[in-house]
Parts: structure tokens; sequence; C-alpha cells
């Protein structure tokens, strides 16, 4: 694990009030579990926000056939296949196009390609990333580590809120890496950074 990624997961369990494992290739339980929620963690927040720092636009290519075994569907006869670093849609084309993502990692959709897509994608080196998200990332690991690591319900409960309210920063202090108006002609109403800035 990186650097970075061992100062988050010694910032988590300073917020469970415990001490951090002492070294992460040990066989503790507590470096065991760290190394196993830590991707969850940072999968989590990123599914949070439409962060700046892990935007990516690409456009995609229909695929000539889908997978073996996967059924057409006649409302959405297009597929595309998402990129390998995908972590949740942000916008497809316009915001006109009707859509879904299957378990299989297939996008469907009512328009022939390419399509434009803008997506977070997945960010396993945290080192250049803003402190407010790191620290969002220790507290929502904390979250998933307390339960085994913490007795008091209390705790547990108040890592929960802690998290929330650092999730919230990080999208706040990230919401001025964009201008205000949206790119794509739509009503600003409805954006994420509208909530997150209130």
């Amino acid at each position: 694990m990186a650097v970075i990624g061992s100062m988050i997961v010694a910032q988590a369990f300073r917020y469970m009030q415990l001490a951090p494992p002492s070294s992460f290739e040990d066989d503790s339980d507590k470096a065991r579990d760290a190394e196993q929620m830590y991707p969850v963690a940072v999968r989590a927040v990123l599914e949070a926000g439409d962060w700046s720092f892990a935007s990516r636009t690409v456009q995609l290519s229909e695929l000539v056939s889908l997978p073996d075994l996967t059924a057409e569907d006649d409302d959405l006869p297009w597929a595309y296949k998402v990129p390998g670093d995908f972590v949740a849609m942000r916008q497809v084309e316009d915001g006109e196009i009707r859509w879904r993502i299957d378990e299989n990692g297939l996008l469907r959709a009512d328009e022939p390609g390419p399509l434009k897509i803008r997506y977070t994608r997945y960010i396993e080196n945290l080192d250049n990333r803003p402190a407010n998200f790191r620290m969002a990332v220790a507290g929502r690991l904390a979250c998933y580590l307390a339960p085994v690591h913490v007795e008091a319900s209390t705790t547990i409960e108040r890592l929960e809120q802690l998290a929330a309210q650092l999730e919230k920063q990080a999208l706040r202090a990230d919401a001025g890496s964009a201008s205000a108006q949206r790119y794509d002609g739509r009503d600003v109403g409805g954006m994420w950074a509208d909530e997150v800035t209130r």
C-alpha cells in the first residue's frame, strides 16, 4: 500500500480512537481488514459525488455483437462496454438519451454510437488528491471497520455522522473546481453542487 494509503488507514483507526496496525505487512486482524476494505471505501466515496479530479469524458463505439448468453433489448437496442475504471455515470450525451448499465458492464442505450459519456473513474493512487477527499475516505473506512473493531454502538453512530460530514466538506471544497453553470445546456436545478453548498 502506498504511503498516502497507509496514512489514510492510520487516520481511520484514529477516528475509531484505536491504535493503527504497526505494519500493513503484518498478519494482524487490523491490517488484514484495512487492506480488504480500503478499496471499498475509496470506491464508496468516489460514488458519492461528481468529483472533478476523477471525471473523465470518452466516446464509446457500439458493440458489433453482444457477449455470449446476453440477450438483446428491444427498448435499448444499442450496447456499449463501459471503461474498466468506471465507477459511476455522470452524463450520457446531452441527457436526453435513455440508457441503463447492466451487471455485466454493458451500457444499453436507445441511440447508436458513437456515444459520449462522462463518468467518475476509479483512482487507485490518492497521493496527489485533495486532503479533504483523503479524509473522507478515512472516515468511510472507519465506518466499515468499526463494527468489527469497536464495541460501542454510540461510537459507530458517531463515525457514520463524521463520515457523512467529511464527504460533504470534501464535495463542497471540490465544487470550486468547475464553473457554476451547467455545461450541457440544461437547467441548473438538481445539481449536486447546489445540495452540498447549502
